[in-house]
Parts: C-alpha cells; sequence; structure tokens
C-alpha cells in the first residue's frame, strides 16, 4: 500500500510583500503614538522633578531665617571674581541637602543638561564638585548674588520671602539650555545674550510639546506653552511691562525689576 504524500503551501511573494507593507503601515500609524507617549512619560517625570525641587528649596529658605539662597558665591574667598580658580557653591548645592536625589536636576528630555562644570570653567571657575549637569535654571532675580562684583553685598542683598509679593507668580526654576552670544537663539524674539553668565544666557526650553515646566515660590509647578503668559508687572522707566516673556525671560520678580 503506497504512502500519502502531504503538501504544505507556503507564501507567496505577493503574500509576503503584502504583510510586510501592513506591517510598515501600523508601524507608521504606532510610532508616533509611542514616541508621543513616551515624551508625555518624560514631561510628567520632569514636572515631578521641579515639584520636588520647588519643596527642597522652600524647605531650605524655612532653615534660614526665609531667605533664598544666593546664586552663586566662593567658596575660597570673600568676593567671587571669574578668573581666580575658585570652586563656586552655587543655589543647587545650597538645595541639595533638602533633595532625595540629585538626580531631579535632569530633565528625562535633557540629558546630560546644561554643563555647569564647562561653562564655569570658560569664566575660570569651578564647580564645588557636588554636580556637573542641570536641566533647569534659576531665576537670577529671586536668587541674588551679593558676593559677586560689581554689586555687593549690601548693594545686591540677598531675597527674603516677605518681599515676594505675589508668590503664586513668582518663578523659582525652569526648562532651559545655555546660550552664548554666537549660539542661535531659542527663539527668534530672543535678545542675544550681553555677557557669559545671566538671564539672558538662560531662556527657557520649550523641549515638552512646544512647552515648558516651570516652579513656582508657592510650590507648585505647571507645563506652559512657549508663547503663554505668566502674570505679574513689573515698573520700568517707560512705563509698566510683563515681568516674564515665555520663552526668553523667566527672571524677574513681579512688582520689582524685570530682566534682573
Amino acid at each position: 500500500m503506497g504512502k500519502s504524500i502531504a503538501f504544505r503551501r507556503g507564501f507567496t511573494l505577493i503574500e509576503l510583500l503584502v504583510v510586510i507593507a501592513i506591517i510598515a503601515i501600523l508601524a507608521a500609524i504606532l510610532f508616533p503614538v509611542f514616541a508621543q507617549a513616551r515624551e508625555s512619560a518624560r514631561q510628567t517625570s520632569c514636572l515631578s522633578n521641579l515639584r520636588q525641587f520647588a519643596l527642597a528649596t522652600l524647605s531650605y529658605v524655612q532653615d534660614y531665617d526665609e531667605l533664598f539662597p544666593q546664586s552663586v558665591y566662593s567658596m575660597d574667598r570673600a568676593i567671587l571674581n571669574p578668573g581666580s580658580n575658585d570652586r563656586v557653591f552655587t543655589v543647587f548645592d545650597a538645595v541639595m541637602p533638602y533633595m532625595k536625589n540629585v538626580e531631579i536636576l535632569v530633565c528625562p528630555s535633557n540629558r546630560p543638561g546644561i554643563d555647569f562644570q564647562a561653562i564655569l570653567a570658560t569664566l575660570g571657575l569651578r564647580t564645588s564638585g557636588n554636580f556637573r549637569y542641570a536641566s533647569y535654571a534659576l531665576n537670577f532675580a529671586l536668587f541674588q548674588d551679593p558676593a559677586l562684583p560689581p554689586g555687593l553685598f549690601e548693594q545686591d542683598p540677598v531675597v527674603p520671602l516677605a518681599a515676594i509679593q505675589d508668590p503664586v507668580n513668582t518663578t523659582m526654576f525652569y526648562d532651559s539650555v545655555y546660550k552664548r552670544a554666537s549660539d542661535p537663539p531659542i527663539d527668534p524674539r530672543c535678545p542675544r545674550p550681553v555677557g557669559p553668565f545671566g538671564w539672558d544666557n538662560f531662556p527657557g526650553d520649550p523641549r515638552h510639546k512646544d512647552g515648558i515646566n516651570i516652579n513656582f515660590v508657592d510650590g507648585h509647578a505647571k507645563w506652559y506653552r512657549r508663547d503663554a503668559r505668566i502674570p505679574g508687572r513689573s515698573p520700568t522707566s517707560s512705563g509698566e511691562v510683563d515681568t516674564y516673556t515665555l520663552p526668553c525671560d523667566l527672571s524677574g520678580i513681579p512688582g520689582g525689576t524685570p530682566n534682573t
């Protein structure tokens, strides 16, 4: 009795091409969705970082007679002078003991972050050694620098919490990048930086769905569109202006001098 032979029918070339085409179409549809979901997760993680950073800063303020920390000062002498090779203690260093994890200084969408060691090196200065990278910049008007020329000590005092008239709308830290005068601006409306280390070197960075995460003196953190408006006005010689202009300028205190 002869053996029966079973034949298996394979895919034809046309059928394989159709399957590959379907997979490619599904991938083209789903990959942007996955990328958007991943960025949403990173945005949420970054916002959480800034909330923790805000609470850590306010804990510092509570422990130090309700005074905000200095932005920078020398660890080696009374006055911080560029070119001195001094170690620089920053507001990030001051708040660090109140953080659960130094990793909150780095946004998941901005690794490794702003290289503060490299920036200080161009000024002939060193870091404290506590950190190198951070994804966030500071409100230069809130965190003053009494030991940095030209304004010294009583001419440029640290800011007390009681001086903040509108804590809900006074920025502390925000998504940022470092820009030199030779770099392309983050936005056509932004001015070119004048010096190497000021408010205009650190514009807001709309890296989260064209928006910026920001925390505030009352402790909350929020996402803002790159062209959104934060309430608050400041007097100038030519009349009142908005304290903040996103994404270019997030330094200033409502009711006080803007762009400081």
